[in-house]
């Protein structure tokens, strides 16, 4: 008994689970204005991510039917061999019933999906008319997305320290000290004005054997 709470449970959660990655996740707007990028390459790599898991979902199209098919050609094998045990074939139409029940749910879901293919196909081709002049002779999508990560971080910290700004007159400090990670961010931020331009970014001695110090280093030493 047991065991079969279990199985019902473990089917339950694989149709919502079917249900989930068919249906229609994000509108138009929300790709275009809302996915995480800064940046073209960004979220060219975002939205290629999205599409990967709609094309995926669609497939599941697919295998819901066949796996529908073989549980019909079962039936009809244990009704017709005379070898069927009653609460077997009695199981499997239960099963049938209930994948009927959900096969309208199904098909609008998938639709839908669909539609999101679709739309992300669009938006990806716009990105790259604007992407592709830039990119670097012989690299690849994925070796353009490394190339253009310390990019994608400057636009985000400045944006967000831009933000903090608009809304309580300051940077925060997590937000300061993040930016003091990449050398190439800290400058583009002081060229802008969204740090002081004498601003200096302290560190220590490397040899942790000399005298405990902090100095100011150059921009261009950092």
């Amino acid at each position: 008994m047991m065991f079969q709470q279990w199985e019902l449970v473990e089917q339950v959660q694989r149709l919502v689970l079917l249900i989930n990655m068919a249906q229609k996740f994000n509108t138009e707007f929300n790709y275009r204005y809302q996915v995480i990028g800064n940046t073209p390459w960004e979220r060219i790599k975002t939205l290629k991510g999205f599409l990967e898991g709609r094309i995926r979902a669609q497939a599941l199209e697919e295998c819901g039917k066949l796996k529908f098919k073989a549980k019909l050609a079962k039936l009809k094998h244990l009704q017709n061999s005379g070898k069927g045990l009653e609460h077997e074939i009695l199981e499997l139409k239960a099963e049938i019933l209930e994948a009927e029940s959900h096969e309208e749910t199904l098909k609008e879901a998938f639709e839908l999906t669909k539609d999101e293919i679709k739309i992300l196909k669009k938006l990806l081709k716009e990105l790259y008319v604007i992407a592709e002049p830039t990119r670097i002779k012989g690299y690849t999508d994925e070796e353009m997305f490394e190339a253009n990560a310390a990019n994608e971080f400057t636009v985000d910290m400045g944006r967000e320290i831009q933000a903090e700004m608009i809304a309580n007159g300051r940077p925060s400090a997590a937000r300061i000290r993040n930016a003091m990670s990449n050398p190439h961010t800290w400058n583009a931020l002081k060229q802008i004005g969204l740090i002081p331009e004498k601003t200096k970014i302290l560190e220590g001695n490397i040899n942790p054997q000399l005298k405990i110090a902090l100095k100011g280093v150059e921009d261009e030493n950092i």
